[in-house]
């Protein structure tokens, strides 16, 4: 049967129905306003769209030039305008046409079979076909391929090629979010390039030569300083309009304040601590737009000190969110409960109560399990070691150091000794977070807009950093993989979430809302988060007054 788009939007759409007036609750109300009043004043501006013209965004780390492999912000940014997927998010964050131009289900649920594109060649000239495709999922499931991917697409029994231009996913049970992760950060990759040698030694490509069939494609690439794409003449889609597009390696929020104001960067996510700093720019507008993130605290669980949900409920108690949000987000980013965030609001469970700020209740939690005062008021366990850790951020981003320090007095103000150390972001995840050589880290997830976490909290799976393990959750979490009933997926789903209150993976600070800062020359940006709008690259243009 052909995928019907509105029983998608009933597992997906329906819980983002809110989203639009969401971005533009609370926080700063009048920087909102005044936002949406001169983004608009901006759109009615009478000019012509002009082809050609150069676009300058920034970046907060060297990227990885392959969807599959690569793990961090920077990587995916790339990504998404090199290498294009079978389906792309729309604004409503549907699934839309991409390199394949339609699809059906089978009525099992079990296989889905795409018609790609006739006539779309590979960077570099050759043509691209159901062969890569296939290879493509063949790397996402194969568990020696250093996949980042594979806990995503874990219901992928296979990939069957049955023509150059027709393929179809094999899936061992029916899977909810499948569409909706085609969308998120799955993009294709050229087997003529890659067939035969390993994924991540495949240095050339993953650094300084990747081959995709975007709208554009990389000219040039200076480690530590910027990556440049070209428009790509053999485009599939419509034809680019910008010449280039340059993504600067600027690692400092502050820096990139002072770049925008310079007029040396036309588009940045702004941090609301330096807001105030790009309020009043001339031509630059302000957006938000809504995200499906949650910013946390993760523990590492396979540390003793961590192992306790105890212990997890007590600290997360013990950290004032409230003042955070107010103090450090300047309002822009709701409160939350568990992991799954606000923006999905089919599935969030607002019946439950926000995690309370209560200091003393926590030390008595603390007690129960063994972890009492001294007399300086630090935490000892029964061998008397204090209850003492290291708390990794990275640096450069003051809404991460500044939280981190909030946190940090928080505990401290408990009997609990935190020790702030900030890194380089790339630093941040290669050496301690992939590895799971932390104590404990400030971060954040950008999820896909479905419920479905089970690639970040069930047991042993890739993006599950903090090795996080319960079994009542994996089941909650693979039980709303394979439920494709909306109200049965909701139930689940707030299972899952009454759960995390019980036993939390992590400490969840707050749901965040992205604020862009925009030239105002710039045009065709879609009401997206900034990574999920590189999906449109081909649209941008530069258009004078």
């Amino acid at each position: 049967m052909t995928t019907s788009r509105a029983a998608w939007c009933g597992m997906t759409l329906g819980a983002l129905a809110a989203v639009t007036s969401l971005a533009c609750e609370g926080g700063e109300k009048s920087a909102a306003d005044s936002a949406r009043s001169r983004r608009l004043a901006t759109d009615s501006v009478a000019g012509s769209v002009t082809s050609g013209g150069v676009l300058r965004i920034a970046l907060i780390n060297d990227p990885i030039f392959d969807p599959v492999i690569a793990p961090d912000l920077g990587s995916v940014m790339l990504n998404k305008i090199i290498f294009p997927g079978l389906v792309r998010p729309d604004e409503q964050l549907r699934p839309t046409p991409d390199l394949a131009a339609s699809w059906t289900a089978a009525d099992d649920g079990l296989s889905y079979t795409f018609a790609l594109r006739p006539g779309i060649t590979w960077h570099d000239g050759a043509p691209f076909s159901a062969r890569d495709v296939k290879f493509t999922f063949d790397q996402i499931i194969d568990p020696t391929s250093g996949s980042r991917l594979r806990s995503d697409f874990a219901a992928v029994a296979g990939t069957d090629i049955l023509d150059s231009l027709t393929v179809r996913i094999r899936l061992k049970t029916p899977f909810a979010p499948f569409l909706t992760l085609l969308g998120y950060n799955t993009g294709i990759l050229p087997e003529h390039l890659l067939k035969g040698a390993p994924l991540t030694q495949a240095t050339d490509f993953n650094r300084r030569h990747p081959v995709g069939t975007g709208p554009f494609k990389v000219e040039e690439v200076v480690p530590g300083a910027s990556v440049s794409l070209v428009r790509n003449p053999r485009y599939y889609g419509a034809p680019p309009h910008l010449d280039r597009i340059v993504f600067k390696i600027v690692s400092d929020v502050n820096a990139q304040v002072a770049q925008l104001r310079a007029g040396e960067l036309d588009l940045i996510t702004v941090e609301p601590a330096t807001l105030a700093s790009v309020h009043d720019v001339k031509g630059v507008t302000l957006l938000q737009v809504p995200v499906v993130q949650h910013y946390y605290v993760a523990f590492n669980v396979a540390r003793p000190m961590f192992a306790s949900p105890v212990v997890r409920r007590a600290l997360g108690m013990a950290v004032d969110r409230n003042a955070i949000i107010k103090g450090v987000m300047r309002g822009y980013a709701d409160a939350p409960r568990g992991t799954i965030p606000v923006v999905l609001r089919a599935f969030f469970d607002d019946s439950i109560a926000p995690i309370p700020y209560a200091p003393d209740s926590a030390r008595a939690l603390l007690a129960s399990v063994g972890w009492t005062a001294g007399t300086d008021g630090t935490l000892h366990n029964a061998k008397g070691a204090p209850f003492a850790f290291s708390l990794l951020v990275d640096k450069g981003n003051p809404t991460r150091e500044q939280t981190a320090l909030a946190v940090q007095q928080d505990l401290r103000k408990i009997g609990i000794n935190v020790t702030l150390r900030t890194m380089e972001f790339s630093a941040l995840v290669r050496d301690h977070v992939l590895p799971g050589k932390f104590d404990a880290h400030v971060i954040w997830w950008t999820t896909p807009p479905d419920p479905d976490q089970y690639a970040f909290y069930h047991t042993g799976q890739d993006n599950n950093n903090v090795r996080w393990s319960n079994r009542t959750a994996d089941s909650l979490l693979s039980l709303g993989r394979v439920t494709m009933d909306v109200a049965k997926r909701r139930a689940i789903y707030r299972a899952f979430q009454r759960l995390e209150m019980d036993d939390p993976p992590v400490l969840v600070l707050f749901y965040p809302r992205e604020i862009q800062a925009v030239s105002t020359r710039l045009h065709g940006l879609p009401s997206l988060g900034i990574r999920d709008a590189l999906r449109y690259s081909e649209r941008f243009s530069i258009r004078e007054p």
